[in-house]
């Protein structure tokens, strides 16, 4: 049985509470002789950005707190790395600036800022995995003592409403190995990274959390607590629940019990909280939540969504582009268009003077009645490839098409990943590496 705490806290302003209630967590859940040497810390950084994602990453506030509270704990010396890779065709070293994350180095000199794509990698089969065999991550993570991770609290229109402690682990992966199976797939792979990154604590952030919306561009909520646990399951039932949602109904939870992680029965998770979870289900009811199909949603475009239905692959991806109109550009979310986009097998005929076609396997199987048809390939198509397909052909401007991101999408996403392959280059080469010894 897991256990999960939750401590109420309104502000990051009060750091000092914030380092006590990480302590009591630690002194609760045993851990704290556990605690030693080399210390990984994944948050949550897909996107950091004031105007279009301010809400939507693991503050740095609870990481510094975080790293407080261990220096408190215990006197012996510590190394302390953060791992994470955005994932959005955009350098995480750039996110981890954005974010302020370089500043913590001047209170913790001991820290190092760790992107996926500058970090040395090495393979890691999986005895349990169900689509991944083997993975490439991040050496650090191979070689830590003790794993930390520090989600931040959010709805995700990908996972059927929730992004927390075990969906993090999405952020372990590289690009292409993050896009393999991210379709109706997206459950077994996610489960089969608990193999390697199964945290020995989670400290989440839900001060403020994101709420409503696509979980790098929707708005923030108040929601005032942490989250402190050591079992990834039980700490997103609970979240479910918060956010008022039923974990059974939660693909990845589902597959995470089948799998023998744990139980999705609120009733057999030991929860201390110092307030009571209807008053956090009443505050997070305010907004719209949970899984919802893309033909559903009313935006700029008419939506033919066909069989299968794949959430976590070009449907679900092309929801996410839906949600960051209606996030942070509404009035070009309400401007409808002539266009009609066609998701999966399409029984029928589709009329409009545009017809965009998403996905290798998309296909109209009536009749397409339109004075051009175009096509964006993928399995699943990229956020990026939607963003800009959509800019040039349909003129729609994501808000996510900015001249700064587009700066750090290109010469930065180049420089990071020279000096990434420059690091694995003469990793390689030397002679006591540890692929010599697998």
């Amino acid at each position: 049985m897991g256990k999960v705490i939750i401590r109420k806290c309104d502000s990051y302003e009060e750091r000092e509470k914030i380092v006590k209630i990480i302590n009591e967590g630690i002194e609760k859940l045993g851990l704290k002789e556990k605690i030693k040497g080399k210390i990984v810390i994944k948050p949550n950084v897909v996107l950091a950005h004031k105007k279009v994602a301010p809400s939507a990453f693991t503050r740095p506030e609870i990481i510094d707190s975080l790293i407080k509270s261990i220096k408190s704990l215990k006197s012996e010396k510590f190394s302390f790395v953060v791992i994470e890779n955005s994932g959005t065709g955009i350098p995480t070293s750039r996110m981890f600036r954005k974010a302020g994350y370089f500043s913590l180095r001047k209170n913790h000199p001991e820290l190092k800022l760790s992107p996926f794509e500058e970090s040395i990698k090495v393979r890691v089969p999986l005895k349990k995995g169900k689509v991944h065999k083997e993975i490439k991550v991040q050496k650090d993570l191979v070689e830590k003592d003790f794993l930390i991770y520090a989600p931040k609290l959010k709805t995700n229109v990908l996972s059927h409403g929730i992004t927390s402690a075990i969906k993090l682990n999405i952020g372990i992966l590289g690009d292409k190995e993050r896009m393999k199976f991210h379709t109706y797939q997206l459950p077994e792979k996610i489960v089969d990274l608990l193999e390697v990154g199964y945290p020995d604590l989670i400290v989440t952030d839900a001060i403020e959390i994101a709420m409503g919306g696509n979980q790098m561009t929707e708005h923030s909520l108040n929601l005032g607590i942490i989250l402190i646990s050591n079992h990834p399951l039980s700490h997103d039932v609970v979240c479910a629940h918060i956010l008022n949602l039923k974990p059974e109904e939660i693909p990845v939870l589902k597959e995470a019990e089948g799998r023998g992680y744990g139980s999705l029965n609120i009733n057999e998770i030991e929860i201390d909280t110092d307030i009571p979870l209807e008053e956090l289900k009443k505050r997070t009811s305010v907004r719209e939540n949970g899984f919802k199909r893309v033909d559903s949603v009313e935006g700029p475009v008419k939506v033919f969504a066909g069989e299968p239905y794949c959430f976590g692959g070009c449907h679900g991806v092309f929801l996410d582009w839906l949600y960051m109109l209606k996030d942070r550009a509404p009035l070009t979310f309400e401007k409808k268009k002539d266009i009609a986009v066609v998701i999966g097998e399409v029984e029928g005929d589709v009329k409009a003077k545009k017809v965009i076609i998403v996905g290798n396997c998309s296909k109209v199987k009536g009749n397409i009645k339109a004075k051009k048809i175009s096509k964006i390939k993928g399995c699943p198509t990229r956020h990026k490839d939607i963003i800009l397909y959509l800019l040039l052909k349909a003129g729609i401007k994501s808000p996510l098409f900015r001249i700064d991101l587009l700066i750090d999408a290109y010469p930065f996403l180049f420089l990071s990943n020279f000096k990434g392959f420059l690091k694995n280059f003469f990793f390689l080469l030397r002679k006591d590496n540890i692929l010599d010894n697998i």
